[in-house]
C-alpha cells in the first residue's frame, strides 16, 4: 500500500513540477525545462524499448540467478516432510518474471525522481530570482512614493 502511495506522490510531484515549469517566463528557463523533459522522455522510452526487447533474456538471467541461489547448500537440518522444494520450476519462473518487472519499475521510478529533482532545482531558482526582482521593484516603488509624498506632519505616510 505504501509503495502505491509513494508512486502516486512521485507521479503527482513530477506532473505539478512540469506544470510549474511551463509557467516560467525567461526563454532560457523554458529552453532548459524543455531540454530536461525531452532528455528524460527519450531515456524512459529507450528503457521501455530495451525492456520489451530483452525481456526474455532478462528473465532467463534472473531465473538462472534464482536457480543458483536455490542450489546453495543449506546446513540446517530439516526433515523432508517439512521442507520446501527449492527447485519448483513454476515458482522460480514466476519470481524471475517479478524480479525483471520490479527492476524495470525501479529504473523508471529512478528516472522520474531524477527528472523531478532537476525540474525542482530549475523552478525554485527561477522563482527565487523572480521574487527577488519583484521585491526590488516593490521597494523602488515604495521609496519613490515616499520621496514624492509632499504632505507634512502626521498626515505623511511612513
Amino acid at each position: 500500500m505504501s509503495s502505491i502511495t509513494e508512486e502516486l506522490k512521485r507521479t503527482f510531484d513530477l506532473a505539478s513540477l512540469r506544470q510549474r515549469a511551463k509557467s516560467l517566463t525567461r526563454p532560457a528557463d523554458l529552453e532548459k525545462m524543455s531540454e530536461i523533459t525531452k532528455r528524460y522522455s527519450r531515456e524512459s522510452s529507450k528503457q521501455t524499448k530495451l525492456y520489451n526487447r530483452d525481456y526474455k533474456t532478462r528473465v532467463e538471467k534472473a531465473l538462472q540467478a534464482r536457480i543458483d541461489k536455490a542450489g546453495v547448500k543449506d546446513r540446517t537440518l530439516k526433515h523432508r516432510l517439512f521442507g520446501s522444494d527449492n527447485f519448483d520450476k513454476f515458482a522460480l519462473t514466476r519470481q524471475a518474471h517479478r524480479d525483471v518487472q520490479h527492476d524495470h519499475s525501479r529504473r523508471m521510478s529512478q528516472l522520474a525522481s531524477s527528472e523531478t529533482q532537476e525540474l525542482d532545482v530549475l523552478v525554485s531558482t527561477a522563482e527565487q530570482r523572480d521574487s527577488t526582482k519583484q521585491e526590488l521593484r516593490d521597494k523602488t516603488r515604495d521609496d519613490f512614493e515616499y520621496a514624492t509624498d509632499r504632505r507634512t506632519g502626521p498626515a505623511r505616510r511612513h
